[in-house]
């Protein structure tokens, strides 16, 4: 986005014209940012070649996601709506995973039904929810357990969610118990360690310490 004689534009758009055409307020993207963000992403962590997921949270447009999916990302869903969207924007099953709290009874089966790659729990509660259903289903369910590292991500109090004190994620000790509550249950298999520590961070600094704390 920039000015250009005093004229506003995303790319090579003049925002007047699109307002003209489209209304306002209006939604606009630019898809050639959006395709550099993620290319920079893949080139700074191709010595692992990690699956990428997109946050439908942070947008939940159709459109949209169609467009990541062919850049190659999968998705990271937290209710039955996005999931729905992520599919309908033919983003492969096995390429979404669904974290975030308060997942319903209904949600989990949904998810199960679709053979999503991954639930990311958040408690011992959740994960008797997933196995309970899974039980029913008879299938062999991959989930993943939210830590909470107790770690500060030096960003507002009201979106951290890796310190002690946030009410996300279970402790170490916890952690460990759920390890060996899954290892013996017959429809669950742990394939993660699922972290998330905050938004808006502006520095590399918490994410090492969190990578520690996982250590």
């Amino acid at each position: 986005m920039k000015y250009k004689n005093k004229n506003f534009f995303v790319e090579n758009l003049k925002v007047e014209k699109l307002a003209k055409n489209f209304g306002t307020p209006i939604y606009c993207y630019s898809y050639k940012k959006i395709e550099e963000n993620i290319k920079s992403f893949k080139k700074n962590f191709n010595s692992f070649k990690p699956l990428i997921f997109f946050s439908v949270k942070s947008n939940s447009n159709v459109r949209l996601l169609k467009e990541i999916k062919k850049l190659g990302c999968g998705a990271d869903v937290v209710s039955i709506g996005e999931l729905m969207k992520a599919l309908k924007a033919g983003i492969e099953s096995n390429k979404i995973v669904f974290s975030g709290v308060g997942k319903t009874k209904k949600e989990i089966g949904y998810a199960i039904e679709k053979k999503i790659l991954l639930i990311n729990a958040e408690s011992k509660s959740e994960i008797n929810e997933i196995e309970n259903i899974a039980k029913t289903k008879k299938k062999i369910v991959d989930i993943g357990i939210r830590l909470n590292p107790n770690t500060d991500a030096n960003t507002l109090s009201q979106i951290s969610t890796g310190k002690k004190e946030n009410k996300f994620g279970v402790s170490e000790k916890t952690f460990l118990q759920l390890i060996k509550y899954v290892k013996n249950s017959k429809n669950l298999n742990l394939k993660c360690l699922s972290v998330h520590i905050g938004s808006q961070i502006l520095n590399h600094k918490p994410y090492e310490k969190m990578l520690k704390s996982c250590g």
